[in-house]
């Protein structure tokens, strides 16, 4: 109770010392976004209490650096001032004495990241020194943040990078997160929040974000699922975990040779668009194919070498479920191929509204817009123009919405400072096929058949009658006709026969399938199939 009290006292002093709560009053809740409908951009030179806020953040040091890291992916909560502002915020802290870590280290602890002692190693860290298990290790931190600092390290003849957390972080983070929680009323009435932004889900992923990033455990699970995902991939490089080597406040992994993109200097144009493109293209993949993404890829977490690419600190990854992402997939298809219908259904979606919820007309054209500036845009960041339509029609996106939309313009930054010219959509063709085959490939419908056969088999007992009945005649009327030809034809005959109503069937089956997903794309694509299939059946049959 008495830390408690000292932690309040000491946010009450930051916060008046920054002058914050008459500042967020007049700055936020006058101006406040998501209840004017303001979409207009603001004087970016009238920043003074949003840098403040900044400063103050940064002063309570990681639980608010975090928390304003969040905010600023969230325009429909901050003022557009604000978001500028706290995407500046740096997890930078003065390093620690190696002697002041030895503390999250020398534990009883004997277990490893994944919970098992490595018995061939004989790593044991409640006795053994940390420094006596690498064959070299520098005690300088290459890397110090307010969660953890990085060392470089020699494991077993191969340069490592060893991570380690700061000593105490966990008590001081329950604290602050219990002080918000209580203070959340408090903030809801000063900078009165609109009621599309659901306070409570975004204090519970507050929470989820810095409880993962104080287990380098998961962390060590992330780095895994990634290196997956691209161990086909030899221009992407993933550094590998050791995971006997690792544990919840420590963490090995390889050593990571290259250069920061942001720090890239002295290579030519060419060079630079290429690294571009990878970064795009291999970005695009995290999100529209494996649906597992890095959700804080600026400059300084993407290297470069001799033409490849490295992903480094994977600490805050974003995931998207598979009806998020095909949504997701729809969005951006429609905004490649130019399809406002598309692209407007899509959105709706995932903003949970139907057409009958909006002026349909006026969102359309405001599609179309956003379409013409993300397709012909040159050298400007376009991923935040679909929170300004959210904004302006009062939808409600979903968190995981806002974590990849900011986490696109580092993206979008990352890739203009390489190439001034760079459109996010180039290069998008080879990524929505991949996306698009993934989805309704084959062997992907079979397995869902599968995986769920009960499932489908209700839709097709209680599919329309009319369309069941015709699938039904098709089938009943092809075995007659085949058992006809067995004695006028030739057996060539027949067993072309059977391969082109085999092939039919194939179609119709499929194109039934589509229909059945529901969605505007599909449907029309299943549609157009279904009757083409019974349009050439009906011919084949009258032969």
């Amino acid at each position: 109770m008495l830390k408690k009290t000292r932690r309040y006292i000491r946010i009450i002093r930051v916060f008046i010392k920054y002058n914050l709560f008459f500042l967020l009053y007049k700055d936020i809740k006058r101006n406040y976004i998501s209840d004017s409908k303001c979409t207009c951009s603001l004087d970016l030179e009238n920043r003074g209490g949003a840098a403040k806020l900044r400063d103050a953040f940064e002063e309570l040091g990681p639980s608010f650096i975090k928390l304003g890291q969040m905010l600023s992916r969230r325009p429909d909560v901050v003022p557009r001032s604000y978001v500028i502002e706290l995407e500046k915020l740096q997890d930078k802290v003065k390093p620690l004495d190696f002697d002041e870590m030895r503390p999250s280290f020398e534990t009883a602890c004997e277990c490893n990241a994944l919970g098992n002692k490595n018995e061939n190693t004989g790593v044991n860290y409640g006795t053994q020194d940390l420094v006596d298990i690498f064959d070299e290790f520098d005690t300088t931190p290459i890397a110090s943040a307010s969660i953890g600092q990085v060392y470089k390290a020699v494991l077993d003849g191969k340069k490592v990078a060893v991570k380690i957390s700061r000593p105490g972080l966990i008590d001081t983070i329950n604290l602050d997160l219990d002080i918000i929680e209580d203070m959340k009323p408090l903030i809801v009435k000063i900078v009165g929040i609109g009621s599309n932004f659901d306070v409570d889900a975004f204090l519970k992923e507050f929470r989820e974000v810095l409880t993962a990033e104080l287990d380098y455990r998961i962390e060590a699970r992330n780095m895994m699922r990634f290196y997956d995902n691209f161990k086909d991939d030899e221009n992407v490089i993933i550094p590998m975990v050791h995971t006997e080597y690792s544990r919840e406040s420590i963490l090995v992994m390889d050593f990571i040779e290259g250069v920061q993109v942001k720090d890239l200097r002295d290579v030519d144009q060419t060079t630079r668009t290429k690294y571009a493109k990878l970064i795009a293209t291999s970005y695009l993949k995290q999100v529209y194919i494996d649906g597992f993404y890095h959700a804080d890829p600026h400059g300084g977490n993407i290297l470069v070498k001799d033409g490849k690419i490295a992903f480094i600190d994977f600490g805050a990854v974003g995931k998207l479920d598979n009806e998020l992402k095909r949504d997701m997939l729809n969005l951006f298809y429609g905004v490649y191929a130019e399809n406002v219908e598309i692209a407007t259904d899509a959105f709706l979606k995932i903003g949970k509204l139907r057409k009958e919820d909006v002026n349909i007309g006026k969102f359309r054209r405001d599609m179309d817009e956003l379409i013409t500036e993300q397709k012909y845009a040159m050298g400007e960041r376009q991923s935040d123009n679909y929170a300004i339509i959210a904004l302006k029609y009062n939808m409600s996106l979903p968190s995981e919405f806002s974590t990849l939309e900011k986490a696109l313009l580092l993206i979008e930054s990352v890739c203009f400072d390489l190439d001034p010219k760079f459109n996010l959509l180039d290069g998008a063709k080879p990524v929505i096929s991949k996306a698009i085959w993934a989805r309704y490939a084959p062997k992907k419908a079979f397995e869902a058949i599968q995986l769920e056969g009960d499932k489908y088999l209700e839709i097709f007992r209680n599919f329309p009658a009319g369309v069941n009945d015709v699938i039904e005649t098709i089938r009943g009327y092809r075995f007659e006709k085949l058992q006809e030809s067995t004695y006028k034809v030739k057996r060539y005959r027949l067993l072309d026969r059977l391969t082109k109503n085999l092939f039919l069937v194939v179609i119709a089956l499929v194109s039934t399938y589509l229909i059945i997903l529901g969605e505007t794309n599909t449907m029309i694509l299943g549609t157009v199939g279904f009757l083409a299939s019974l349009f050439l059946s009906v011919l084949m049959f009258q032969k």
